[in-house]
């Protein structure tokens, strides 16, 4: 954040249709806007004509304010400037009328003086548009000082030194909580990228990290662990000119981890702070606390478990163990909270669609248990706000504390990516589509190589009904990850809604064939048939998921989604029922589901949907 709390100037947008695109309007909406809503555009004036950029930050705020409405009969009566950044027109031969124009003016007729009270017309006009361009040159200043005043950091993998390949956790949960550590301590002039996309750059040369990412300094180090100790070794470098801006070394015992954690964040910190001009002086962290004791035997057990733990979630490689880690954590280290808040959020999204590893009725009062322990040890732990938040819209459905908690979690640490993530799928459930996309945006810079949060932007397209955007953003990211199953699944859905039922089943039957048949894809793909028209197949689709539910917990409201489809709608409001006795959290997301348009006029579906609100 800038001075203030203003929002950062963020991503440039060089010509209408950056912006236009960023906003996923027309550029004649966002040319109206900046005409009728003072949506923040910065104008370059050369060669006689004018070129626009914005500042993605910027637009952003806009949104959040103003809330524009889409007019189309506005629109349709709004003439568009031309777009200077577009492809040049050709200037030889008579293709462009307003070449020949300019470059054959026709004499115009000597003007009369204007009278007295045109005069001053006139001259409030110029007034008023003296005072717009003096308006832009301040914002264009304070733009200026706001990118001054913030810095951006990536945290490379740590190396680990001690030649054990068994111990290479301790380098990567150690590199994680570093960063998140460093994201906690001056959000308003750090910005910290997130470790998975961090550690898409490990072994990259400097300027190619920083044009990747965008960031003025890259902090390396390394770990060996001995015996019960571990020394780590860290160096920040000016990624400008790859010159080291300071290193520092630190030995301590393993048991002692939560304050080393917070030292080596804190000194890397400090050293970046202090190059910002008119930077004060940063007040000490008190993120290591000490509110109990236990042998070092415990506490370095405790570390050791949550560090395991912590790479397991970071990548959702396996949940479960990490759930198992976690556990373990706490168990030896009751006073551990990190622990707890990766407890609450790896047992948050474990019970929720498409992971459906436990019962929602298990899951989510277990992680909202960890997460309300981990605040008690620490009430500014950004993870465990946004738990609490996650939980209280997909299980509560209590939208207004959910969106307390989670704007909480971001404004203690706006570094923090998974807040920005569930905060966007709040948005999107209550129809805010716009301000859904804007923070789902931030998300993207604080992960900018990481495919999730670009899929995350291709759901809240598919859910706005923008189909085409989804198709086009999905796509995006299945180009550089053809793996992303999440990617498949939107790509599907946007071209099931376009009924383009062939592509939609052929790639939702190539997302079964990667996941080996996850229940949430049978569900896709049988759905995608039943629309189209292919009954059997969509019936095997409900057979196979009525076998899974014999041995693994299949939320009822995938076959409902089936069902649909088929049109048996008495079969579909029995599974919602059951779903919601379930607690299944993709429920609430039925007032703004395509899937759920066939339903949505019977009276029993706003029966239900009356069911799914605050509590």
């Amino acid at each position: 954040m800038g001075p203030e709390g203003s929002p950062l100037p963020g991503k440039k947008l060089d010509s209408w249709g950056e912006i236009a695109s960023y906003l996923g309007r027309e550029v004649r909406t966002v040319q109206r806007w900046e005409r009728t809503e003072d949506l923040p555009v910065h104008r370059h004036e050369h060669k006689k004509k004018s070129t626009v950029y914005a500042y993605a930050g910027e637009l952003d705020a806009w949104i959040k304010q103003r809330q524009p409405k889409d007019d189309p009969e506005a629109d349709a009566a709004f003439v568009p400037e031309p777009d200077v950044d577009a492809p040049p027109e050709k200037e030889n031969g008579d293709t462009n009328l307003t070449n020949r124009t300019t470059l054959s003016p026709t004499p115009s007729p000597p003007h009369p003086v204007p009278s007295k009270g045109k005069r001053a017309a006139i001259a409030a006009v110029v007034i008023v548009v003296l005072v717009g361009v003096a308006y832009r040159i301040y914002r264009q200043y304070q733009d200026s000082l706001l990118t001054h005043d913030t810095v951006r950091l990536v945290v490379l993998p740590f190396v680990n030194l001690s030649g054990d390949p068994n111990q290479n956790y301790l380098s990567a949960g150690l590199t994680d909580v570093i960063t998140t550590q460093l994201g906690r301590l001056d959000p308003q002039h750090i910005r910290v990228i997130a470790p998975t996309s961090a550690s898409v750059m490990s072994g990259k040369p400097i300027g190619e990290i920083r044009q990747a990412l965008n960031v003025q300094y890259v902090l390396e180090g390394s770990v060996q662990r001995v015996a019960n100790q571990i020394r780590i070794d860290v160096r920040l470098i000016q990624a400008s000119d790859e010159a080291q801006a300071g290193a520092d070394s630190f030995t301590r015992d393993l048991s002692d981890f939560l304050q080393v954690e917070s030292e080596v964040s804190e000194t890397v910190a400090r050293k970046m702070v202090s190059t910002l001009p008119g930077a004060s002086p940063m007040e000490s962290s008190s993120a290591a606390k000490h509110l109990g004791t236990v042998s070092a035997e415990a506490a370095t057990k405790s570390s050791d478990a949550f560090l395991k733990g912590e790479i397991l979630w970071t990548n959702r490689a396996n949940l479960k163990k990490s759930i198992e880690l976690f556990e373990e954590a706490v168990h030896e280290n009751p006073y551990n909270a990190q622990a707890y808040a990766g407890l609450a959020s790896a047992t948050a999204i474990i019970g929720q669609v498409p992971n459906d590893g436990m019962p929602p009725q298990v899951a989510e009062p277990k992680a909202r248990d960890a997460a309300q322990r981990a605040l008690q040890l620490d009430p500014r732990l950004v993870e465990a706000h946004a738990v609490l938040g996650n939980v209280a819209m997909s299980y509560d459905w209590d939208l207004k504390t959910a969106e307390n908690e989670l704007r909480l979690s971001i404004d203690l640490n706006p570094n923090y990516p998974t807040a920005h993530e569930w905060y966007a799928d709040l948005l999107m459930v209550e129809g805010r589509f716009d301000e859904a996309l804007a923070e789902s945006r931030l998300g993207v810079e604080l992960e900018p190589a990481t495919p999730f949060f670009h899929v995350v932007r291709a759901e809240i397209l598919y859910h706005a009904r923008k189909y085409d955007q989804a198709i086009q953003e999905a796509t995006s990211v299945l180009k550089d990850h053809p793996d992303f199953v999440l990617a498949s699944y939107w790509l599907g859905s946007a071209y099931r809604e376009k009924k383009m039922y062939p592509e939609a089943i052929a790639t939702f039957e190539r997302a079964r064939k990667m996941t080996g048949d996850m229940p949430f894809m049978v569900m896709a793909s049988g759905q995608a048939q039943a629309v189209a028209g292919n009954t059997a197949e969509a019936r095997k689709a409900l057979a196979i998921l009525t076998k899974m539910q014999k041995t693994t917990f299949v939320p009822d409201i995938y076959p409902a989604a089936i069902y649909i489809a088929l049109g048996e709608k008495d079969r579909v409001f029995q599974l919602l029922e059951s779903a919601y006795q379930q607690r299944v959290d993709r429920l609430v997301y039925l007032s703004v589901e395509p899937l759920a348009d066939p339903i949505r006029s019977d009276p029993r579906f706003a029966q239900l949907m009356a069911k799914i609100g605050p509590r």
